[in-house]
């Protein structure tokens, strides 16, 4: 082995040393009780201090606290690893949490151990792995957290995903989108999703490395970390689609995803009937189906799907509007500039020129 072999060789055992000490340093500083985890530890109860400084409002009759989001600092310990919308804590163990809703979205992550979670008066069990996303305004709490419970909450502000980092997440995609949606609009739904990835080790992979990132940030740690926040988003709307796949097979919702996909892969041509022929179904049936799983027709799915594509084209390509008209189906100039403007408030022009430019 030449001299230089050896050299490499003992450069990557360096860094795979680093990379392990550094996820030991992790979990070292995870485990290690807080002063609040000691308080809590002899007197679970409540504070009434802090409580009673809260908002509180009726739902179901019963009194429930409101938690605000409140902007992150930059401080001289870690001056790059905040952005302003994201703010990422661990969960206090011990500790008895009330009943309440917040202003933010927020992303529950099981180092270690387990939990249960109240979500709408409903018990979750939430194993290590398991990630249970919440929107805003939704009843909950986390209990049963105890000295080998690990619990990681990724509080973010409904701001926190620019328009760059969605259309990332997207990938221009009504499957995505139908995701997402689940937990961004105050439709009729439980407004949670569960993610059981107990299995998948580059998600466990990923959120150790933010953390590394978090407790101990590198120059362009702001960066970094919202590169993992949308990779870590992405393995998990691989999972739900694997998930629904696989667990999914005596409701409706089996097919959901697999509809979505033909819808997405077909949009320049495909109809209601011819959907509903590709999978058995009679059309009226499949439109209701439709607009029970998704919140929307088959109309409003398909002009999603299209103006996804006609967006991702005006940015990414130089093709004329004809052109990408004819591309995505659509053949009254008119009528896309309209529904276009409608959803993104801005013309085709207006959008090119500006999304282009960043």
């Amino acid at each position: 082995m030449t001299l230089l072999k050896i050299t490499k060789n003992r450069t990557k055992l360096n860094l795979l040393e680093r990379c392990a000490m550094l996820k030991s340093d992790l979990t070292k500083l995870l485990f290690t009780m807080t002063d609040s985890e000691r308080k809590h530890k002899t007197n679970p109860h409540p504070q009434s201090s802090f409580y009673n400084q809260l908002d509180k409002v009726k739902i179901d009759n019963k009194d429930v606290y409101v938690f605000k989001f409140v902007e992150q600092k930059k401080n001289n310990e870690r001056p790059y690893s905040f952005n302003p919308k994201l703010a990422i804590v661990k969960h206090s163990r011990y500790s008895i949490i009330p009943i309440h809703i917040h202003n933010y979205i927020e992303m529950n992550y099981i180092y270690s151990g387990s939990c249960t979670a109240i979500v709408q008066d409903k018990e979750i069990s939430l194993k290590s792995g398991d990630i249970c996303i919440m929107d805003t305004n939704v009843p909950h709490t986390i209990k049963d957290v105890e000295e080998q419970d690990i619990v990681i909450n990724f509080l973010m502000h409904k701001n926190y995903f620019t328009v760059s980092m969605l259309n990332q997440l997207s990938s221009n995609s009504i499957i995505s989108d139908f995701i997402r949606e689940a937990i961004s609009y105050d439709r009729k739904h439980n407004r949670y999703i569960l993610f059981h990835c107990q299995e998948s080790d580059k998600l466990t992979y990923l959120v150790e490395n933010l953390l590394c990132e978090y407790y101990d940030p590198s120059f362009s740690a702001r960066d970094i970390i919202n590169a993992y926040m949308i990779l870590i988003f992405a393995e998990l709307f691989r999972h739900y689609q694997t998930d629904n796949r696989t667990n999914s097979n005596s409701s409706n919702k089996a097919y959901m995803l697999e509809i979505l996909q033909y819808i997405e892969e077909n949009h320049q041509i495909c109809t209601l009937n011819s959907v509903a022929k590709q999978f058995a179904f009679h059309p009226n049936y499949l439109s209701r189906m439709i607009k029970k799983n998704t919140g929307k027709s088959f109309k409003q799915l398909l002009q999603e799907q299209k103006l996804n594509q006609a967006s991702f084209l005006l940015t990414n390509t130089n093709k004329k509007l004809e052109e990408i008209l004819n591309e995505v189906g659509y053949h009254n100039h008119g009528f896309f500039n309209k529904i276009f403007k409608e959803r993104y408030e801005l013309s085709p022009k207006e959008y090119r020129k500006i999304t282009q430019l960043k």
